[in-house]
């Protein structure tokens, strides 16, 4: 059987079996090592916003945040895990392009089975790159931006190829104007950097638009049809979903929106040595893909460059674009986003395996005295050592825990980060970015205890635009409070002290949103099969058996530091009775019984006859019922009854309110 492959000068919707094979390879095992659902960072801002209608930090990404809807159209598994799969599949078509653009770059030898093996090389050496995986696996932006870009410039190659063979340019300049308006929709800052080596590509198509006033019209009213999109942030806005980020609704707020212009500046203040940023990031992204790949990549540019071709400039752009997209602002290499930046620049160093392969073996090559059948022959040998550093790079991302996040539970991960000295269940807040210190506080203020902390640096409060849009809404949400949103502003961050003091006071329950409004943030996920059962998503799904053995160790942490003597002090002994006894109901709002046992004898020890105590093991007692008796259905009233009871009610004695105690 053969399979029939293209030649370079086909059209873009000829079938191509190298293309489909290789994105679909890169994208089944980028789901393979996909988180559960939210991660830290962005994603989990991106999921609520996707399923509420909501808005997210500028730019707003209304291109990514309209095809995340397509989550919702997956038959299998969790609404969480569909919307991070979506990173993948972007990431899949955006190796299949690559194998596309490398095709075409290869010239003849693209149309031999050594030309099959270098494009499938390029696909695959851009699919293994650890760059793409850190945001391939958790809900981003970064993957459909390097698609529509690599989009781009497979549509400007084409166009310019075709004119400069005398032919018809406007089809594939009409796709390059959809591509760059859909990267400008999702995420614009990375796009204008792709935009000079998109303008090389395709330069003959563009001197001949520009001579053309018809035709440069018919492109630019696609492009400018396209960037309406746009108009889905101030719609967003006016939905007033909980997960609105500024206030795109007003000309002014949709340009601070859109420009990022806070976010820009605050990342910008800092002095940077744009030159050294790029020699980081060029070195991040060698070490990404393999030093051997990315060193042939880079030796291919190289090589090519002697040729003087239009496609190796505008490859060399690429890398230039790519890197300087971070390079002029702060670099660490730590944050996934600084990776998704630069995935152009990935690209590149893939699309320079292919340069280099016609600089040697193509029949305009520096081998072109040799003849022809053992050039391609020389190229067929040396193509397996690509596609073998390629595969050991995927096996590698297996082993990688900040990379290969289907192991990942959201709860643990967040407790090991906050909680790892503090007592358990204890609230705390930070101002460092990692720890997501603004979105903990708004998750308070919504009413909702912050366990799961899942946004933005900037999200709503804090740097980006000064807290005026929490302001606003704290103000609008809670009138008699209005005071803490000014101080909030003035402050550049929210006043936690006081939020806490409204949770501990009753003013909102500390728990998490009974509605479900915001999409389940934690997935039971073991293993792939179970990954496509719907019933296997749960609001809150954690490890057990960690959870309790963290708190066993840090309690023991914690009465060791204290010693004897001071646990025979009377109001030590309140505070951990109290303690405790937070930890029993916020147990009881979850279903936890083992760990509602422990901390209910802990409690118990240090207070025997109090009736706090005793009204929340009445509550305990019934989960005990139920559970006993194999009654599941009875069992997830009863803790999903308590999910809904703020503190106050919870330790009330059992029927005291019927409009808000647990159902029957």
């Amino acid at each position: 059987m053969t399979i029939a492959l293209p030649k370079p000068t086909e059209a873009a919707a000829t079938p191509d079996p190298v293309v489909w094979l290789v994105g679909a390879f890169v994208a089944a095992m980028l789901v393979q090592g996909s988180a559960g659902g939210p991660s830290f960072l962005d994603s989990g801002e991106l999921i609520a916003a996707a399923r509420e209608l909501g808005g997210v930090h500028p730019p707003g990404h209304p291109a990514w945040l309209s095809l995340s809807g397509l989550a919702e159209l997956l038959p299998l598994g969790a609404y969480g895990a569909r919307v991070v799969w979506l990173s993948a599949l972007f990431a899949g078509i955006a190796a299949g392009i690559s194998v596309r653009i490398a095709r075409r770059l290869l010239g003849a030898l693209g149309t031999r089975w050594a030309g099959h093996l270098w494009s499938a090389a390029v696909g695959l050496s851009l699919g293994c790159s650890a760059s793409l995986w850190l945001v391939g696996t958790r809900a981003e932006v970064y993957t459909l931006a390097l698609a529509t870009n690599l989009w781009a410039l497979d549509a400007a190659l084409r166009a310019g190829d075709a004119k400069a063979a005398g032919g018809r340019a406007l089809p594939a300049s009409v796709e390059v104007a959809v591509a760059i308006a859909l990267g400008l929709l999702n995420h614009h800052y990375v796009t204008l950097f792709a935009l000079p080596a998109v303008i090389i590509a395709g330069w003959p198509a563009v001197r001949a638009l520009v001579t053309s006033p018809r035709q440069l019209a018919q492109v630019v009213g696609v492009a400018a049809f396209a960037g309406l999109g746009y108009l889905a942030l101030p719609l967003r806005a006016l939905a007033d979903s909980e997960m609105r980020w500024g206030n795109p609704g007003t000309p002014g707020g949709l340009w601070d929106t859109v420009t990022a212009r806070h976010f820009q500046r605050s990342l910008t203040e800092a002095h940077v040595d744009v030159a050294d940023n790029a020699m980081v990031l060029l070195g991040t992204v060698a070490d990404g893909m393999g030093i051997w790949l990315a060193g042939a990549g880079l030796v291919g540019l190289g090589l090519a460059t002697v040729r003087r071709s239009r496609a190796a400039a505008a490859t060399w752009a690429a890398l230039v674009g790519g890197l300087l997209t971070k390079a002029l602002l702060v670099v660490d290499t730590r944050n996934p986003d600084d990776h998704g930046y630069i995935l152009f620049a990935a690209a590149a160093l893939a699309l320079g395996l292919a340069l280099g392969a016609r600089a040697v073996f193509g029949d305009d090559g520096f081998l072109t005295n040799l003849p022809q059948q053992r050039r391609r022959w020389l190229a067929t040998i040396v193509v397996p050592w690509l596609l073998l550093f390629a595969m050991l790079g995927f096996a590698l991302r297996t082993t990688q825990p900040s990379i290969w996040l289907a192991p990942q539970r959201g709860a643990d991960l967040v407790d090991d980060s906050l909680r790892m000295t503090l007592a358990p269940g204890a609230v705390y807040m930070s101002n460092y970015f990692g720890l997501q210190f603004n979105e903990a506080a708004w998750r308070l203020a919504e009413g909702r205890r912050p366990d799961i902390v899942t946004s933005h640096l900037s999200f709503r409060t804090g740097d980006t635009d000064g807290g005026v849009s929490f302001t606003r809404w704290f103000a609008r949400r809670y009138p008699a409070e209005a005071s803490l949103a000014v101080a909030a502003e003035r402050l550049h961050r929210a006043p936690v002290g006081n939020l806490l003091a409204m949770a501990e006071g009753g003013r909102v329950y500390v728990e998490h949103d009974p509605d479900v409004r915001i999409p389940s943030s934690l997935l039971g996920f073991d293993g792939f099969a179970n990954r496509l059962k719907s019933t296997k998503e749960r609001s809150l799904e954690y490890n057990l058996g960690v959870e309790q053995t963290r708190h066993k160790r840090t309690w023991a942490r914690l009465y060791g530091r204290l010693g004897d003597v001071n646990k025979l002090d009377h109001q030590t002994r309140a505070v951990l009775a109290w303690q405790h006894a937070l930890q029993l109901a916020h147990a009881l709002r979850r279903g936890w019984r083992t760990i509602g046992h422990d901390e209910l004898a802990r409690a118990r020890a240090l207070a025997p006859t109090d009736r706090t105590l005793d009204r929340l093991e009445a509550r305990l007692q019934l989960l005990d019922g139920a559970w006993t008796d194999g009654n599941i259905k009875r069992f997830h009233q009863l803790w999903h009854g308590n999910a809904r009871l703020n503190l106050s009610e919870l330790t009330a004695p059992i029927g005291a309110s019927a409009a808000t105690d647990t159902p029957p």
